[in-house]
């Protein structure tokens, strides 16, 4: 019998394409706050990927104890809200995590509950799994834990991963992970035993300004997009993606254009600390996950300036144009 093992950091995914194999498993990858579940006799936890607490910001996760049928457990998965559509939405999710008064949490895990799902078992009754492939640890998943209201079991498809991508992407979905049906689980690396394939969109936005690095760099750059009246919208700041060439060039370029007014019809009070505003006459290729409800990009990476496109042609979607009326 082996001691329950604590403060587990979770095993990580390394990137990837779209592929097929029929040694693996492709499963969502689903959009909340990834934690692992403790359960010891009459106790029970919950802890984030950096071995906070979660259990005061998700109280009715309390619940899980009762689905898990074990005397202590381990389990791997991840805490979603679910939106108006049925699917995990990120905003709900995060604005849970941030509430700090217990009348906030309490009324917040009323209005928009919690749910676990789990994907992957470590330990049951005494006994360590980290070494045995992740087949057997998901039989072992299935025979402890009873799926709720609180708790779900992730499902997924050996083989025909491609499919299984373009079937979430089509939902709208973050993406999939391509687990090896034989690879242990390796606590707080980043394996390619899992592959993420994320759904990326892309966009072409306009430079309405940056936050200077030193006075040779850029730190980001903040991006809009054209309405149907000619005023642009403020989308969101991108900081990552240039290498440091490409970084140089950027600041070099916007110097020229710098201006003191926000080209912006309007913009949120955080996001001009420390601008330097400069007129829309730049194009740039960003890539992104989703949109916040805000209507801004979620997790947005350059790519590339573009040359080609006059700035007055990036216009919104009928979606952004949607979000940004209800902020």
């Amino acid at each position: 019998m082996t001691a329950m093992p604590r403060g587990i950091r979770p095993m990580l995914a390394t990137a990837g394409k779209p592929f097929d194999s029929p040694r693996h498993r492709f499963e969502v990858k689903w959009d909340g706050i990834r934690a692992l579940a403790y359960l010891e006799h009459a106790d029970f936890w919950l802890e984030t990927r950096n071995l906070k607490p979660a259990l005061p910001r998700f109280p009715e996760l309390e619940a899980l104890k009762e689905s898990i049928a074990a005397r202590s457990a381990i389990l791997d998965g991840e805490i979603v809200v679910l939106g108006d559509d049925g699917s995990p939405d990120f905003d709900l999710v995060r604005s849970r995590n941030a509430q700090q008064s217990p009348h906030a949490i309490l009324a917040a895990s009323r209005a928009t509950p919690a749910i676990y799902i789990a994907f992957d078992a470590l330990y049951r009754d005494g006994k360590a799994l980290f070494d045995q492939p992740l087949a057997a640890r998901l039989e072992q998943l299935e025979a402890i834990v009873r799926p709720g209201e609180r708790i779900l079991l992730s499902q997924g498809v050996v083989g025909a991963g491609k499919a299984y991508f373009q079937a979430a992407a089509a939902r709208n979905l973050e993406g999939v992970v391509g687990k090896d049906l034989e690879s242990p689980y390796l606590p707080g690396v980043r394996s390619p035993h899992w592959i993420k394939v994320r759904n990326v969109k892309q966009a072409d936005c306009v430079i309405g300004g940056f936050v200077p690095k030193g006075s040779t760099l850029i730190k980001s750059l903040i991006l809009g997009l054209y309405d149907r009246h000619g005023h642009l919208h403020y989308i969101g700041h991108v900081g990552t993606g240039f290498t440091e060439k490409e970084n140089a060039l950027l600041r070099s370029a916007l110097a020229a254009l710098e201006t003191r007014v926000a080209p912006f019809a309007e913009i949120p009070a955080e996001a001009r600390r420390g601008a330097t505003w400069v007129e829309p006459r730049l194009v740039c290729t960003v890539e992104y996950l989703t949109l916040t409800a805000a209507g801004h990009l979620r997790h947005p990476t350059f790519r590339r300036l573009r040359a080609d496109k006059e700035p007055e042609a990036c216009l919104l979607t009928s979606e952004l144009e949607e979000r940004s009326a209800h902020v």
